[in-house]
């Protein structure tokens, strides 16, 4: 029988501290996926640089979500006004199926544009900086408590 003891003496203490760097810091970082143009993920992009450990990616069309790996953690999506209601839903649809977990913000104006089940929060397209940061922050703050300590595989 395989006991905790046994396992931890045959250790290969050589891989101890393997990892670099900075792979240990975007393990703890909050992943951030900003879906739409460029330039607004590079506004996300300096949004994000004052608040707390984030990593981001952007998938400038709602096509791209296809690439990014189920093992991936994300915990906000962040959907921009430029994409039409048809993309809206279908990144919201995929991103719910895909990491369930994650949180759904949507840069739009109105409301009755998309289920509430298929979102999390909404903010104005022209939001400013410091509450677009602390909107990610809310929705990540439950997230932040308690980390998730295993993978989910499938």
């Amino acid at each position: 029988m395989n006991r905790l003891s046994n396992a931890v003496r045959s250790v290969n203490e050589a891989a101890i501290g393997s990892l670099p760097q900075g792979d240990i810091r975007s393990l703890m970082a909050i992943h951030v996926l900003s879906i739409g143009p460029i330039d607004f993920g590079s506004m996300v992009h300096d949004v994000l640089r004052v608040g707390l450990k984030f990593s981001l990616s952007i998938a400038p069309d709602c096509r791209d979500l296809w690439v990014i790996p189920k093992q991936e953690s994300i915990q906000v999506a962040i959907l921009h006004h430029t994409l039409s209601l048809f993309e809206l839903e279908d990144a919201s649809r995929f991103i719910r199926q895909r990491w369930p977990h994650a949180r759904i913000l949507v840069l739009r104006m109105g409301e009755g544009f998309l289920d509430d089940s298929l979102y999390d929060e909404r903010v104005a397209p022209d939001v400013a900086p410091a509450v677009l940061l602390m909107t990610i922050e809310r929705l990540t703050r439950e997230w932040r408590m308690c980390k998730p300590t295993s993978l989910e595989v499938n």
